[in-house]
């Protein structure tokens, strides 16, 4: 019981660290669920996610329940394909008519996560020395952690780096008696079924961790059938939450071009990318912003400080350095292999196919086609260096707890004070860029009103291959659309089918061309060069800084 009221008492103070360490990298005013002004003064995709939500939010209730009208010509598609983080999407949904008009749960959806990062951080590190004053400075360290910082104001859901904290939990707590047996096989199942809802990356993310809590639980424990069970549940909630939002209600491919270009680098652990006051910013290839895995220059000390200590401990005890390494490999065997296996698969993904050094790529793989277009629907492989930093980070401090409470306490604290000032630069940034007070829309209401009285749909032609890079005039026309609550022949959104899409514009294209356009309909073209001419009553505005038309009776 008291170990119990510990472990909340560590969660509750590292949550309360993740929350003002997000405060005090993008202010107050981002929370603000009336605020929409950081969004689109900072466009990007968390954009996209705003206005997916917007269209998600006036679509009918339908089964499955994430499908948004409105935003394309294909049809209906999953709020997923918006990465309008379907879990609060959903949530905020069934509050619908009673929310303002002007709702945005972005900035919530960011201080959430920053608190469950430390809160869950700190008790993870409560698992390993269960004082209170180690697990909150430690927690700094998975508070401050660069991947969630760089998602949060655009890429918001995947901010959720405490999904990955919560596999690491319960692989420590693989021999722990729940009051239910079962436990442990729902927690993994509601954890999969929430990444899901949250983001897809994070579902190989936690199977991989899953399948080292399998080997420990089937060689350790000696829980075969448990094991295999835990992964048949997950897969099974996993699959329902994919059935639920509409993943599976799509025309087009789900995989995309980009594997081998949005890696990680083999610098990224001390490479300063930029983020660093005093570690400068080592070369990468193009793309490989997606594998920053920067672990802070407090960090890197740390661990350095961490290693010696282990081999001193090791060195101390009864024995040589040899044999306790052996005694301990010979007691821990399963678990040392279930490390190297995780963080093995997770780094050399993480890598892909194009493994390089600073800007040099030193090996390229070629891969058989078919296991190319399958590991393309996770292109960004950078993505999966989050778990090798954060065992990273947990096996470091792991190491410091082995010292004694006093001489852990003040390398701790040193090193989380180190690594916030050497952020301190990039917090500053930050803050003045997403702590937004007020916005002048290129486009006002009113011009807007003029043009689009009476449009039931805006049609973007002719449609280019390139059609999603056009962000800012997307974003501009599809802001001001979703007020009236109009559709769209097109929007950017991931893995959309562009030969249906772009069947439609050409159709529409050749229907304007021929005179024959509608009153119902604003186009938009996205160069004004391919404005048709002389097209019997048909009307051409500049809308901002882009050219559209209406036909008129």
């Amino acid at each position: 019981m008291k170990e119990n009221k510990n472990r909340k008492l560590c969660f509750f103070i590292g949550a309360i660290i993740g929350v003002l360490v997000f405060i005090a990298f993008f202010g107050i005013r981002i929370i603000i669920p009336t605020n929409t002004d950081w969004i689109f003064t900072n466009y990007g995709d968390g954009t996209q996610h705003y206005l997916g939500w917007v269209y998600y939010r006036y679509s009918p209730w339908t089964f499955p329940i994430g499908m948004t009208e409105g935003l394309t010509s294909e049809g209906p598609i999953s709020c997923m394909y918006t990465d309008s983080i379907p879990l609060l999407a959903v949530f905020f949904k069934l509050f619908s008519s009673i929310l303002p008009e002007t709702f945005q749960y972005l900035g919530i959806w960011g201080v959430i996560c920053f608190a469950l990062n430390g809160g869950l951080g700190a008790s993870l590190l409560s698992r390993i020395k269960p004082n209170l004053y180690f697990t909150s400075i430690g927690s700094l360290f998975y508070s401050v952690f660069v991947p969630p910082i760089f998602r949060i104001p655009q890429h918001n859901s995947l901010g959720a780096t405490w999904l990955i904290l919560i596999g690491f939990i319960l692989i420590i707590d693989h021999d722990r008696k729940y009051k239910h047996s079962l436990t442990p096989i729902i927690l993994w199942s509601l954890t999969c079924a929430a990444a899901t809802l949250i983001h897809p990356y994070f579902i190989p993310m936690l199977f991989i961790l899953m399948f080292g809590y399998m080997i420990i639980v089937f060689c350790r424990d000696k829980k075969r059938l448990y094991a295999i069970c835990t992964f048949a549940s997950s897969v099974i909630f996993t699959l329902l939450s994919l059935w639920c939002i509409g993943a599976f209600d799509k025309k087009g491919s789900l995989d995309s071009e980009g594997l081998g270009k949005y890696s990680s680098n083999l610098n990224t652990f001390y490479n300063g990318s930029g983020l660093s006051k005093f570690i400068p910013s080592i070369p990468v290839l193009r793309g490989q912003y997606e594998g920053i895995g920067y672990l802070g220059l407090g960090m890197l000390i740390c661990f350095f400080i961490g290693i010696i200590s282990a081999f001193i401990h090791l060195k101390s005890g009864k024995g040589s350095l040899k044999k306790n390494l052996s005694q301990y490999y010979n007691k821990y065997n399963i678990e040392i292999l279930t490390y190297a296996i995780i963080f093995t698969i997770s780094y050399v993904w993480a890598l892909s196919n194009v493994i390089a050094l600073d800007d040099v790529p030193i090996r390229v793989i070629e891969l058989p086609q078919s296991v190319f277009k399958l590991l393309s629907v996770f292109r960004s492989t950078g993505r999966f260096i989050w778990i090798p930093c954060l065992m990273i980070i947990t096996s470091t401090l792991w190491f410091i707890s082995k010292l004694n409470i006093k001489t852990a306490a003040v390398i701790v604290t040193v090193c989380a004070i180190i690594n916030c000032i050497d952020f301190s630069d990039w917090r500053s940034k930050l803050y003045t860029q997403y702590n937004v007070t007020s916005r002048e829309p290129d486009i006002s209401y009113t011009e807007w009103k003029e043009v689009s009285n009476g449009v039931n749909e805006i049609v973007f032609l002719p449609l280019p291959t390139d059609h999603i890079t056009y962000m800012k005039l997307y974003f501009d026309i599809a802001e001001l659309a979703s007020y009236d609550k109009i559709k769209l022949s097109s929007f950017y959104i991931a893995r959309s089918d562009y030969d249906s899409l772009c069947e439609y514009a050409d159709e529409e294209y050749k229907i304007l061309c021929d005179g024959n356009g509608k009153t119902d309909k604003l186009y938009v073209f996205f160069d004004d060069k391919d404005v048709p001419d002389n097209v019997k009553n048909m009307t051409v505005y500049e809308l901002g800084d882009y050219t559209v038309a209406r036909v008129k009776k």
